[in-house]
C-alpha cells in the first residue's frame, strides 16, 4: 500500500504529494515542539486535559464526545474495533486506503461502492459500517450538503454508524460544509479530524474524532493505548489552537491558489476536476510522476487507490513560486535535473504552438473536419483535455458562434459555476467589451439559501444570476443542477438565459441536464455524455474571445 511523502526513497526537492499547509508549521508551534522536548522525560498526560479543554471551547463540544488519536490513522482503527460490525463494511471510492485497511484490521470484509445520489444511497441490511470522506481525498469534492444529510439519516434510520472524515474540511473556506453543527443529531455519526493538514505536523501524528454518542466514545477511547499522544503533540497542538490569524491566512490563500493552478495545469493539456481541498485530482495519459520525479519533484500516483487505475495523479497546493516550478517541470521548460543535449528550453507560447499543429495533424487523420467557426473552439478544448472524442460530442446550435461573439461584444458578463472556471476564463480580454465573469458558488448568500431551501447552490446561483442586468453568458462545467434550474426558469417564462455552455462532467443527471438544453431554442454550445469540465467550459469561452482578439 502505497502513500505520499515517500521524501525516504527518492531524490525529492519538491514533494506535491503530501497535502499539508504551503505555509508549512506555525512558528509558535515549531518553537513548543522545541520547548516539548524538556518534557519528554516524564509520561505524557493521558488524558490530555490542557488541549481538551483548548479544542472544545473551540469547537463548542463537551469532552466526553472527543477521543484523541496518534493522528486519524489511529482513531479509524479504534472505531471499528469498538463498533465490531461483524457485517461488511462500506466504504465509498475512489478515496483514502486507510479506510479499507482499519477495517480489515478487524477481520470485517469491505464493500466498494461509487456513490450516486440518483441511487438515495441505498443501504442493505448486510452493511455494519460507513466511511466516508469530506472532501474526498483524493478527489477534493465535497458532499451536496442536502445529499450529505440524506446519507446520515439513512443510517441513523438503519442503525449503522457513520464514519465522516473531515480533515481537508478548513481548506473548503465554507464553515458550512462541517458536518459538526449537526452532530447531536446524529449520534451515529463519527466525525474524525486531524492537525496534520492545516497546520503542517504530518510527523506529529495528532488527531481527534467527535461522536454525539458518549457509551460509543468510551468505547473507543478504550481501544487506544494509555498514552497514545506525546508531549510534543499535545504542546504542539495546544499552540496550534491560538493560531486563528494563521488559519485564515492561510484557508484564504488556497481557495485563489487553488483555482490560479488548476486553470494553468489544463493549459497544459491536463485533465483538472473541481476541487474544494488542498490538492487537485488529474487525469494524464502522460507518466506525470515519473517526468517529474526525474526533475526532483513527487506528486501521488494514484493508481492504487481502490475504484482507480492508471493516470490518475494527485498534486498538494503549495505556495506560488513552487506550483510555478511544478507548471515549469511540466512543461519541460528547464528544472531537469539531469538536462540531456537533446532538450531544449521551450517557451510556453511556442508548446501551445506546437500542440495546435499535433491536434491539426490527429484530426486530419482521423477524418474529422470542424465546421470552420467551430474549429478553434473544438481544438481548444482538446488542447485542454488532450481527448479528441470533442471533436463528435461537442454540438453548437444554428449560428451559435456567430451570436456568442454577437453578445460579447453586447458586453455581455459570463457566470460560471465554479470558481476554477470564473479564473480560468480570460477576464482581461472580456473586459475591453464590458463583460465580467461571475462566480456565486463560495458566496455565504447562496450557501444559506440552498441550505434553507434544500435546493444545490448551483441552481441558486442560476436564480442570482437571473437578476443581473444585461446579457448572461452561462459557462456550466460541473454541476448539471445548473442546466436543469436554467431549463425549468425557462419553462416557467421566468428567464431566458441569452446562451448556454452546457459542459459538467459527472455520472448523475449530467446526460439528461445537457440533453434538456438541446431541446430548447436557447443559444448554446453543449457536449453530449458525461465529460466535460470546468476546465473544459473555460477553454469554449477563452476559443472564442482569443478569436475576437484576431478579428479585432
Amino acid at each position: 500500500m502505497a502513500h505520499g511523502g515517500d521524501i525516504y526513497r527518492n531524490r525529492v526537492e519538491l514533494d506535491f504529494s503530501v497535502n499539508v499547509n504551503p505555509f508549512g508549521m506555525p512558528e509558535r508551534v515549531r518553537e513548543a515542539l522545541v520547548r516539548a522536548a524538556d518534557g519528554c522525560v516524564c509520561y505524557p498526560d493521558a488524558r490530555a486535559e490542557a488541549l481538551t479543554h483548548a479544542v472544545c471551547e473551540r469547537l463548542g463540544v463537551p469532552g466526553e464526545e472527543l477521543v484523541w488519536g496518534n493522528g486519524a490513522s489511529e482513531l479509524f482503527v479504534a472505531a471499528v474495533r469498538a463498533l465490531a460490525p461483524g457485517k461488511a463494511a462500506l466504504v465509498a471510492v475512489p478515496c483514502f486506503s486507510g479506510y479499507a485497511r482499519a477495517v480489515r484490521m478487524c477481520g470485517c470484509p469491505v464493500v466498494y461502492y461509487t456513490m450516486r445520489e440518483s441511487d438515495r444511497f441505498a443501504l442493505t441490511e448486510e452493511i455494519g459500517l460507513v466511511f466516508l470522506a469530506n472532501p474526498n481525498n483524493p478527489t477534493g469534492n465535497v458532499v451536496e450538503r442536502t445529499l450529505l444529510l440524506r446519507i446520515a439519516k439513512a443510517c441513523r434510520e438503519k442503525g449503522i454508524p457513520l464514519v465522516l472524515d473531515e480533515c481537508f474540511i478548513a481548506f473548503t473556506g465554507d464553515a458550512g460544509d462541517s458536518f459538526l453543527p449537526r452532530l447531536e443529531e446524529f449520534p451515529n455519526v463519527i466525525l474524525v479530524r486531524a492537525f496534520t493538514k492545516l497546520f503542517a505536523v504530518p510527523g506529529v501524528r495528532l488527531g481527534y474524532l467527535l461522536c454525539s454518542d458518549r457509551e460509543l466514545a468510551r468505547r473507543i477511547r478504550e481501544q487506544l493505548p494509555e498514552w497514545n499522544l506525546s508531549v510534543p503533540a499535545q504542546a504542539a497542538g495546544l499552540a496550534a489552537c491560538r493560531e486563528t490569524a494563521y488559519v485564515e491566512k492561510s484557508v484564504a490563500f488556497v481557495c485563489e491558489e487553488r483555482e490560479w493552478l488548476a486553470a494553468r495545469l489544463a493549459a497544459q493539456g491536463i485533465q483538472v476536476f473541481p476541487s474544494r481541498a488542498n490538492f487537485l485530482f488529474l487525469r494524464s495519459e502522460r507518466k506525470l510522476s515519473e517526468e517529474l520525479l526525474e526533475r526532483g519533484i513527487l506528486i501521488r500516483d494514484c493508481s492504487d487507490l481502490p475504484g482507480l487505475g492508471e493516470g490518475w495523479w494527485r498534486v498538494a497546493v503549495r505556495r506560488r513560486g513552487e506550483n510555478e516550478r511544478l507548471l515549469r517541470a511540466l512543461a519541460g521548460v528547464g528544472e531537469t535535473a539531469c538536462p540531456k543535449k537533446e532538450e531544449a528550453a521551450v517557451r510556453p507560447e511556442e508548446i501551445e504552438r506546437r500542440s495546435f499543429a499535433i491536434i491539426a495533424e490527429e484530426l486530419a487523420r482521423r477524418g474529422i473536419s470542424p465546421a470552420p467557426d467551430e474549429d478553434s473552439v473544438i481544438r481548444r478544448v482538446i488542447h485542454t483535455s488532450a481527448d479528441f472524442s470533442y471533436a463528435r460530442t461537442l454540438v453548437f446550435s444554428q449560428g451559435a458562434i456567430a451570436e456568442v461573439k454577437r453578445l460579447i461584444r453586447a458586453g455581455a458578463d459570463i457566470v460560471t459555476d465554479t470558481r476554477m472556471a470564473s479564473v480560468g476564463i480570460n477576464q482581461k480580454e472580456l473586459a475591453r467589451y464590458g463583460g465580467r465573469v461571475h462566480c456565486f458558488m463560495a458566496d455565504e448568500e447562496t450557501a444559506q439559501t440552498a441550505q434553507a431551501r434544500g435546493i444545490t447552490r448551483a441552481a441558486v446561483c442560476m436564480e442570482r444570476a437571473a437578476r443581473l442586468e444585461g446579457p448572461v453568458i452561462f459557462a456550466i462545467g460541473n454541476a448539471p443542477t445548473a442546466l436543469l434550474r436554467l431549463h425549468e426558469m425557462l419553462l416557467e417564462g421566468r428567464y431566458r438565459p441569452a446562451f448556454v455552455i452546457g459542459v459538467p462532467v459527472g455520472f448523475v443527471n449530467v446526460e439528461a441536464a445537457k440533453e434538456r438544453i438541446l431541446q430548447t431554442d436557447v443559444p448554446c454550445i453543449v457536449n453530449r455524455g458525461r465529460k466535460g469540465g470546468s476546465g473544459v467550459a473555460a477553454a469554449v469561452c477563452n476559443a472564442i474571445l482569443y478569436e475576437l482578439k484576431k478579428e479585432r
